[in-house]
C-alpha cells in the first residue's frame, strides 16, 4: 500500500467523526481567543501557559484525525495569525474572569475541593489554580486527540511537569500519525488527572468512568465546569452527565456553565446560521434560548437546589440599569484598563453579543449537609431560585 493511498484512508471520516472534528476544532478558536487577549495584556497577570498549549497544536494537529500538514497548518495560521475583532477579545476577557472568581470563590470556602472540567481541552486554568492552590484536585476531560495535544504539552514543559507534580523525566516526540495514535492520552499525578472520554456516554449510565478518575473523592466538595462544552451535547445527554456528577457527589456539587443562547430573536438566529454554514449545531441553543428556560432545566429538571444566572453583558457591565458598572463583576478600576487596550465605538453591539452568552450556577447538596455557596451573591445575578 504506496503513503498516498494510506493518507487517503486515514482522512477518510464517518459522518460522525467528522462532526465530531469540527467539536474538536472549536478547541482551537477557543485557544485563539485566549492567545490573542493574552498577547493584548486583557489578562493581568499574563497567562505564561497559553502559548505552550498554541505550540503543542502547532507540532501536532496535522496528526490527528482527518488532517494534514497543510490543512492543519491552513488551520492554525487562520486562528492565531489573524487578528481578533476588538468584540471577540473583551468577551474572552469577561467569560476567564468571570470564571476564576467563581472558581476562587468556591476554593476560598473549600480549600480542599476538587475541580472537573468537562471539556478542558487547551484551557489553562487547571496550572493556574494548581499553582496557586496547594490543597486542590483538578481533573480534565475531553476527547482523546484533545488529551494528547495538551500531554504533549505538558510533557514538553518543565514548568508545566513542575506545576502538576509529574515526576517522570521523558520528553517525547512525535513524528506520525502512528506514533500520535500509538500514544496514551491519559495523564494522573497526585493533584491532577488528564482523561479520555466522551462525555455523551454518561447519558448511558456508565459505570467505570469515575473510575477512570483515580482520585476522584466523591465525599468532597465538588465543581463542575462546562465552558461551551454541554452545549454540543443533546438535552438528554446533557440531562445524564449532570445528574451523573449529581449521584456520585454525596458531599456537595456545584457547577457552571458557560454557553452560547438564541434568545428566539434575529441576533440569535444569525449566530446559528453563522455556526451551522461551519457545520457547528449547538444543540441546547433553542431548545434552551433564554435564561428562565435554563433555569427551569437545572432546577426542574435536573433537580439542582440553588440556581443562579445572568448573561456576559451584565457581567461586563454593559447591562441596562441606570448605573451599569455598579452590575459589572469587575471593579471600576479594571473596567478602565481594559477598555483603553482597544476602543470600542458601539457600546449597543457588544451589549447585544454577549447577551446571547449564559453563565450559570448551580448547586446541590444532601439534605443533612446543607452545603451552600456563601459567596456566591456577592455578584449581580438576573435570574435567581434557591
Amino acid at each position: 500500500m504506496n503513503i498516498a493511498y494510506k493518507t487517503t484512508i486515514a482522512l477518510m471520516l464517518s459522518p460522525q467523526e467528522k462532526k465530531d472534528k469540527i467539536i474538536r476544532s472549536t478547541d482551537i478558536d477557543a485557544l485563539s481567543c485566549r492567545y490573542s487577549s493574552n498577547r493584548l495584556s486583557y489578562f493581568f497577570p499574563a497567562d505564561p501557559y497559553t502559548e505552550i498549549l498554541v505550540q503543542s497544536y502547532q507540532k501536532n494537529l496535522q496528526y490527528c484525525q482527518g488532517y494534514t500538514g497543510l490543512s492543519s497548518g491552513r488551520l492554525l495560521r487562520s486562528s492565531f495569525g489573524e487578528k481578533k475583532f476588538p468584540l471577540i477579545n473583551r468577551g474572552t476577557y469577561f467569560r476567564t474572569k468571570a470564571i476564576d472568581l467563581i472558581v476562587d470563590q468556591f476554593l476560598k470556602e473549600f480549600p480542599s475541593g476538587q475541580i472537573v472540567s468537562l471539556g478542558g481541552g487547551s484551557d489553562t486554568r487547571a496550572f493556574r489554580i494548581l499553582h496557586k492552590y496547594k490543597h486542590v484536585s483538578y481533573f480534565e476531560i475531553d476527547f482523546p486527540e484533545s488529551v494528547k495535544i495538551k500531554h504533549l504539552a505538558i510533557l514538553q514543559s518543565e514548568e508545566l511537569k513542575n506545576i502538576i507534580e509529574y515526576e517522570g523525566d521523558d520528553k517525547v516526540e512525535i513524528n506520525n500519525k502512528q506514533e500520535f495514535e500509538n500514544f496514551q492520552p491519559c495523564l494522573h499525578t497526585p493533584r491532577y488527572h488528564l482523561v479520555s472520554y466522551d462525555l455523551r456516554n454518561l447519558a448511558h449510565g456508565s459505570k467505570d468512568f469515575v473510575e477512570q478518575l483515580q482520585t476522584f473523592n466523591p465525599g468532597l466538595p465538588t465543581l463542575l465546569l462546562s465552558e461551551c462544552v454541554l452545549c454540543y451535547m443533546n438535552p438528554e445527554e446533557n440531562i445524564g452527565c449532570l445528574k451523573y456528577f449529581k449521584d456520585i457527589c454525596i458531599d456537595y456539587l456545584s457547577v457552571v456553565i458557560y454557553e452560547p443562547i438564541s434568545l428566539g430573536d434575529t441576533f440569535g438566529a444569525t449566530m446559528a446560521r453563522n455556526l451551522s454554514e461551519r457545520g457547528i449545531n449547538l444543540l441546547t441553543f433553542n431548545e434552551f434560548p433564554d435564561l428562565k428556560s435554563k433555569l427551569k432545566f437545572l432546577h426542574d429538571i435536573c433537580g439542582f437546589q440553588t440556581v443562579r444566572l445572568t448573561d456576559l453583558s451584565s457581567i461586563a457591565g454593559y447591562g441596562r440599569r441606570s448605573e451599569p458598572h455598579k452590575e459589572s463583576w469587575v471593579d471600576v478600576q479594571e473596567i478602565y484598563r481594559i477598555n483603553h487596550i482597544e476602543l470600542i465605538d458601539e457600546v449597543e453591539e457588544i451589549r447585544l453579543l454577549l447577551q446571547h452568552y449564559c453563565f450559570c450556577f448551580a448547586e446541590w447538596s444532601p439534605a443533612q449537609n446543607q452545603k451552600h455557596l456563601v459567596g456566591i451573591d456577592r455578584w449581580n445575578w438576573l435570574e435567581s431560585l434557591n
